[in-house]
């Protein structure tokens, strides 16, 4: 961490809650580089969408290709390629060719985490400030 960042974080305080002045240096030392959250922003907006959370479901089952999804998801493939090529473009799906056909698969390992968390009721989320 850089001095002029040092500086930054030991200048905020918090008028209503300060009995410990180092809770936010504790809070910046932890947080992922700029880099990873601005991935991690990339691969949730791929998957911000009801049919790319399904399309991302079904393909954590098996890879499929456009007519079994489109036929799966009562959609049409144009539509599907629109969603598909989001999710492509933000790292969460690939494609690959098996004979004729484009067989699209989970990219990032962490689309499975993000989907099972989803499923689970959410722990309730506490903190000093509210």
């Amino acid at each position: 961490m850089t001095k002029r960042t040092t500086d930054r974080i030991s200048a905020i305080r918090c008028d209503a809650y300060n009995d410990d002045p180092l809770r936010v240096a504790r809070v910046e030392h932890s947080l992922p580089p700029k880099q990873e959250l601005e991935r991690t922003a990339e691969l949730l907006k791929g998957l911000a969408h009801p049919v790319r959370v399904a399309i991302a479901a079904a393909l954590l089952v098996e890879p499929l290709c456009v007519c079994e999804l489109s036929v799966l998801l009562r959609m049409s493939a144009p539509a599907l390629m629109h969603h598909l090529k989001a999710m492509a473009g933000a790292g969460v799906l690939d494609v690959r060719k098996v004979g004729k056909f484009a067989e699209y698969y989970v990219a990032d390992e962490r689309v499975k985490a993000i989907l099972d968390a989803t499923r689970k009721k959410p722990a309730p989320i506490g903190g000093a400030c509210s």
